[in-house]
């Protein structure tokens, strides 16, 4: 509540200085105030702001936990979630096939008027069908095994935590050694 509170008297000084009312001693008060308070003002700020980084960025520490809570769930596999999501993907690609099909000049009106006179047309826009269809799935295949090697990257990576205690016991960090070679 103190922060609702600070900002409420924010809102008042300055709807204050901005006051046509002539009174320069509320004016006075308010900047004497405020210059009182600024360095307990800075503070708290800083403290919000290091709140919200934590909020948007976790630490690393968190975020590894997380991933390998999805890594020991037997559930989560990427054959499942691509079981999952291929169907998601198959009707993408065909509600995406749909809508440039009902576009006015589109090819689909060509060929529906005269069907029979358009059959390479047909088997031309069906080959384009199926091997758009495969070619989603292969993408998503794909993304799937991206997202998986990324996660496994992720938790390999070391920790401050990790990196504090090593440096401690005396091995030297990967950036003394690597950076004395480019230097």
């Amino acid at each position: 509540m103190p922060g609702l509170i600070h900002r409420y008297n924010a809102v008042a000084e300055y709807s204050s200085l901005v006051s046509t009312n002539p009174s320069s001693t509320s004016r006075r008060r308010i900047q004497r105030a405020q210059r009182s308070e600024t360095t307990s003002t800075r503070a708290a700020l800083s403290n919000e702001a290091a709140e919200w980084y934590d909020a948007v960025c976790p630490p690393l520490e968190e975020i590894q936990d997380a991933i390998r809570r999805f890594q020991s769930d037997p559930d989560f596999t990427q054959d499942r979630t691509f079981a999952f999501l291929a169907p998601l993907f198959v009707f993408g690609a065909l509600f995406v096939v749909a809508i440039v099909a009902v576009q006015p000049h589109s090819f689909a009106h060509r060929i529906l008027d005269a069907p029979g006179d358009h059959t390479p047309d047909i088997m031309k826009v069906t080959g384009i069908l199926f091997g758009g269809v495969l070619f989603s799935l292969v993408i998503l295949r794909c993304i799937i095994w991206g997202v998986s090697e990324m996660s496994t990257l992720v938790v390999s990576l070391e920790s401050r935590e990790e990196r504090r205690n090593r440096e401690r016991s005396g091995i030297p960090s990967s950036n003394l050694v690597l950076g004395g070679m480019f230097m």
